[in-house]
């Protein structure tokens, strides 16, 4: 991986502990930490990243809050001042939606999938913001959701400065509202939480679509990429999609042979709750959820 991705960590530190660390060329990121959002780590769960052109910023994701966005905002503008043209949401999920009032703010452009403008007009996304308050205490108070300007059903090209920039759907998968960032002539890729590696993916999103996302998967395997920018982990590689197929096909897998024996979901979650996945990241937070939702679309799929 070394030698895939020179990452200079830049000198920057902040009160969130918010490093920025140089990807390649003009792309930056900053990495957040492992686990749920609570007060304690102040939502600081997921990655973000900005791309200098001659324009200005182009930023993917938002992170949590907008205290977080601001300061992320705040250390780009350390790197080159000059204003945040776009603001891509890959999904509709807090940690990549939340901080999007900051760039809003900022006069930035902000596009996300269809579904996003969707479930903040059918008033869905506010009842979802009210619930996740609850859980965390009041972490998201001060948030104020902002729609897409641009929404995506289907691909788009934005052209900043000397930089291109395609933007695609690849739905349902991790939610039904997930959609990619590719940058041809650099072969990186931004897909959101379509891809994890060495961490189990969530899959319990009541619109995620497992038997689809491998499909998206292996979609993604035929695109000519260097550079996987995901949404939890470090910088990948190409590579790196197989983990999150092998882990969804793994359990679709052995659910539906159980389900075959006519093994009740009390039995299959016991089952399964030994894995060679278990050493991972997030297990103990995901897996059991992942095993529950795939049970019961299993039923549904034709």
């Amino acid at each position: 991986m070394k030698k895939l991705f020179l990452v200079i960590l830049l000198l920057f530190s902040s009160s969130f502990g918010m490093e920025i660390i140089k990807v390649k060329d003009d792309i930056y990121m900053t990495r957040g930490t492992d686990g749920l959002p609570s007060l304690k780590n102040k939502g600081f769960i997921s990655n973000c990243y900005g791309v200098l052109t001659k324009e200005g910023w182009f930023v993917v994701d938002s992170l949590s809050t907008p205290e977080l966005s601001s300061q992320f905002l705040k250390e780009l503008k350390k790197i080159k001042n000059v204003p945040v043209k776009y603001l891509v949401i890959t999904h509709y999920h807090q940690d990549h939606w939340y901080g999007a009032q900051t760039y809003k703010k900022e006069g930035a452009i902000i596009i996300g999938h269809e579904v996003l403008r969707e479930i903040f007009e059918n008033g869905t996304a506010e009842m979802m913001l009210e619930t996740a308050n609850k859980m965390t205490k009041g972490l998201y108070k001060n948030v104020k959701l902002i729609p897409p300007d641009v929404t995506i059903s289907k691909e788009k090209t934005i052209k900043l400065g000397e930089k291109e920039f395609k933007i695609f759907p690849l739905t349902p998968a991790h939610t039904n509202s997930d959609i990619v960032v590719y940058i041809p002539d650099k072969k990186i890729i931004f897909v959101g939480d379509l891809v994890f590696y060495k961490r189990i993916p969530f899959a319990g999103d009541r619109n995620s679509d497992t038997r689809n996302w491998i499909n998206v998967l292996n979609k993604l395997k035929k695109i000519d990429i260097n550079i996987i920018l995901a949404g939890h982990n470090k910088p990948l590689n190409k590579n790196s999609i197989d983990f999150t197929v092998e882990y969804l096909s793994f359990l679709r897998n052995k659910i539906s042979e159980m389900k075959d024996e006519d093994l009740s979901y009390d039995e299959i979650k016991q089952k399964l709750t030994d894995t060679p996945y278990k050493k991972y990241q997030m297990y103990e937070v995901f897996h059991f959820k992942n095993i529950y939702k795939i049970y019961n679309d299993l039923d549904l799929e034709f």
